[in-house]
């Protein structure tokens, strides 16, 4: 697999916006999957998730959605010889010209350059009795963002030891509906607003050192959703029933602003409490009883795979 996979050139992108998108990258994914191993579907879904091996302008060279090993490498190989043959024909390959990427509709460009961006990973917790299999170890990643005006609300107005402040609601609200999710096996849905009963968070400044000011951050939240859904995937999206889906959880941590940078420099909360209920894509068709639930939100690094938008970026209302 490694040898088969050096010579290509690896990129990941969240398939919901290019399988639905106008703009000129949309359009020439569009273009690759509709000769894939879902082109032209739209029941049960309209998705076209997977791997597609392509060259730069488009051409096809294979698909696949699967992650068996031996069938991977197999796709490889032969999206490999594909493109052994075109090379051998004389073919040559560019991809389209002018096109603008400041044009290109894209969540990423709404990066809050000098904000608050923060990691969120989210995994069960230990259980009686414990889980066993696929999921036992299962845990997922997402992108929560603030921009510099939004991180400096998380900050009291006076940096004295002692001093307390309540974040806004609106952005510990944000967090409940869009961050604090059971993506742990699968794709989720976020919270309506009218699904959060609780959303409060209290920093207090612990200490002053210098320019950087210390800060104990405590909070809960509460989110609850009743309705008719699906939760069993393909198999029950015709048939949704009566459902509910929940989390409450604890949130404790710490946090470091440097008053000269302007900008959080440390930044760490756990948040402990249970989940229940399931959607339809999320895994939890088997498992919708009350159980443990965690997420780790800390400070994001400056590579560029830690500039990824958040995965339901649309529900911040900034475009």
């Amino acid at each position: 697999m490694k040898e088969l996979a050096a010579r290509f050139i690896p990129a990941a992108d969240e398939v919901g916006h290019l399988q639905s998108g106008r703009d000129a990258e949309c359009r020439l994914f569009q273009k690759i999957a509709e000769q894939g191993h879902y082109a032209g579907r739209t029941r049960p879904s309209s998705t076209r998730q997977g791997t597609y091996a392509t060259t730069v302008d488009g051409t096809f060279l294979a698909s696949w959605n699967n992650n068996d090993p031996r069938f991977v490498a197999g796709k490889l190989r032969e999206a490999l010889e594909k493109w052994d043959r075109l090379k051998a024909e004389g073919r040559k390959f560019a991809g389209e010209d002018g096109v603008d990427l400041a044009r290109l509709d894209r969540a990423d460009r709404f990066f809050p350059e000098g904000g608050l961006v923060l990691k969120v990973n989210t995994r069960d917790l230990p259980r009686d009795p414990p889980q066993k299999g696929r999921w036992a170890d299962a845990w997922n990643q997402d992108f929560a963002w603030f921009t510099r005006e939004e991180a400096l609300r998380f900050l009291p107005a006076e940096f004295e030891p002692g001093r307390t402040h309540e974040v806004p609601r609106m952005l510990v609200e944000r967090l409940a509906r869009l961050h604090l999710l059971d993506n742990v096996r699968g794709q989720t849905s976020p919270f309506p607003a009218q699904a959060i009963e609780d959303a409060t968070l209290t920093s207090r400044v612990t200490a002053v050192d210098g320019d950087v000011v210390s800060l104990r951050l405590e909070g809960r939240t509460k989110a609850v959703q009743k309705g008719d859904w699906s939760v069993r995937g393909y198999r029950d999206m015709n048939r949704p029933g009566a459902q509910q889906r929940g989390l409450e959880m604890q949130l404790l941590g710490s946090a470091r602003f440097d008053r000269k940078q302007g900008r959080f420099v440390g930044f760490e909360v756990v948040a402990v409490g249970t989940r229940w209920g399931g959607t339809q894509y999320n895994g939890r068709g088997n498992d919708l009883a009350a159980a443990p639930f965690g997420a780790v939100l800390s400070l994001a690094g400056e590579s560029r795979a830690e500039r990824v938008a958040p995965e339901h970026f649309y529900g911040y209302g900034w475009r």
